[in-house]
């Protein structure tokens, strides 16, 4: 396939760094951090010690040029040996320079135009201050001292500077001698940490091949033992992931098998039928066969259509419908009025109670967090088990009630009643309680627990008023 001229190709995405390398970067970024700034602090403290090693020596400088400085005839002069002079002359790092004037600050010897102090120094002490000299910064030393011959109060003014070069040198050699030395100690320090490192996460190598060598159909717990805390938890938190997927697909297979068992009779019925009609001659008899077909026919569909309720409201099945506030009370007005001509179909009298759901005029006050696809399913179950097993001339109440954090939803008929040794069964899949005289598949109140337990509800079933009939109750918890 050619490319789409002027289509931009997506950028390959940049691959995430190793938990191995972020590991290590964030062990080993603080020592170097550490280290730079111990290398700042170590040339500053060099160079102030080199400086102060230069200094003595300037002031030495400085001292004995005011000691050749003699005054004779009412003349100032400076006689430095010429051996001094090449001393000063022969630095093959710095230059030097000295510079004297008079008590009048007039000059008498030496570079003119050193950088002259800015403020007073104290007389036989120096004064040592920054300047620069002929294009390059340079440290000086200043003395006041009386020159030979001259009277105590004309002291002369003797400068000696020096440019930086061996002072930078000699803080320069500190910090190499000190840096050298830890660096070979964070490549030790980075080597040690990487095989902690590597040690540190062989538990989740040992996880990683745990998992990559299981089938896909073994959901067993992994093993916790000889785990770390922090991989223990993650092995824990999978474990439970396991559980939760195990118990979905066992409800998955449980309900597909339920579902086979429970089609394959009703369906080979209809087939019966239909091959039945197939064979007879008689209109009459055709015409009772295909009634039989449709009635075995609304039976299935009703069982599928159960079976389809029942597999939305299986733990893990997805919502279509996101949980909002709902009013149980209008809900289940709503549903109580359609199916009203259900009731009259069979005689009996689908009367809907209020008045305790709020306030004494029937105001709904019954607010819950659920999905009202699924809580509407619930009372249609609830109707269709009172409706189809009441006898005609019957009662079927709709009572909706609300406590401080309850709402209860209740359906209670005057039937025949549910013995007390089925009172738990009858929640379970396709059972049907024996001589009840009424066709059903056993699913309805099955569909209502699962629903019910999906909304942290309970489902309570107990003896109608009287002991007569059969009460069953729904009690959600009240949205705040």
């Amino acid at each position: 396939m050619s490319a789409i001229p002027g289509a931009r190709t997506p950028a390959a995405a940049p691959e995430r760094a190793t938990l191995r390398h972020q590991l290590l970067i964030s062990l080993l970024a603080p020592i170097v951090i550490v280290t730079l700034i111990s290398a700042v602090v170590t040339y500053y403290y060099a160079f102030n010690f080199a400086t102060l090693a230069y200094d003595y020596a300037l002031f030495d400088s400085a001292r004995d040029i005011s000691r050749q400085t003699r005054v004779s005839q009412d003349s100032m002069r400076v006689d430095l040996p010429s051996a001094a002079l090449d001393m000063l002359e022969s630095d093959t790092h710095d230059s030097v320079y000295y510079m004297v004037n008079d008590a009048k600050g007039t000059f008498v010897a030496g570079h003119r135009g050193l950088p002259l102090p800015t403020e007073e120094a104290p007389a036989g002490k120096p004064l040592y201050y920054d300047g620069n000299y002929r294009g390059s910064p340079i440290r000086i030393a200043a003395l006041h001292a009386v020159a030979n011959g001259a009277p105590a109060a004309e002291q002369v003014l003797v400068l000696v500077g020096e440019t930086l070069n061996k002072r930078r040198a000699l803080a320069n050699e500190v910090l190499l001698g000190m840096l050298l030395p830890e660096l070979l100690l964070i490549a030790l320090v980075g080597a040690l940490v990487w095989l902690g490192i590597e040690r540190g996460l062989r538990p989740l190598a040992t996880l990683q091949q745990e998992i990559g060598n299981r089938s896909h159909r073994d959901l067993s717990a992994l093993p916790e033992q000889n785990a770390p805390g922090e991989v223990r938890a993650l092995i824990r938190a999978m474990n439970e992931l396991l559980a939760r997927l195990s118990f979905a697909l066992s409800a998955q297979q449980r309900f597909i098998a339920d579902a086979a068992h429970q089609l394959r009779t009703p369906l080979a019925g209809i087939k019966t039928q239909a091959e039945l009609a197939l064979r007879q001659q008689k209109m009459d008899e055709v015409h009772h066969t295909l009634l039989q077909l449709n009635t075995a026919t609304g039976q299935t569909t009703h069982l599928v259509n159960q079976l389809l309720s029942l597999a939305r409201a299986e733990p893990g099945a997805s919502r279509t419908q996101a949980m909002q506030k709902l009013d149980v009370a209008e809900l289940a007005r709503d549903t109580t009025a359609e199916w009203v001509p259900h009731a009259l179909a069979r005689n009996i009298d689908l009367g809907f109670d209020d008045t305790a759901a709020g306030t004494s005029n029937g105001a709904a006050h019954a607010m819950i967090e659920g999905d009202g696809l699924l809580v509407r399913e619930i009372l249609i179950n609830l109707l269709d088990n009172a409706v189809r097993y009441t006898q005609p001339g019957g009662r079927v109440t709709v009572r909706v009630a609300t406590a401080k954090d309850r709402v209860q939803l209740c359906v209670e008929d005057n039937g025949p009643g549910i013995p007390a040794k089925e009172h738990e069964r009858v929640f379970e899949r396709f059972h049907r309680v024996l001589g009840s005289g009424a066709e059903g598949c056993g699913l309805g109140l099955a569909i209502v627990r699962e629903i019910a337990h999906s909304h942290n509800a309970d489902a309570r079933l107990t003896a109608g008023a009287n002991g007569c009939g059969t009460l069953l109750s729904i009690v959600f918890p009240r949205a705040a």
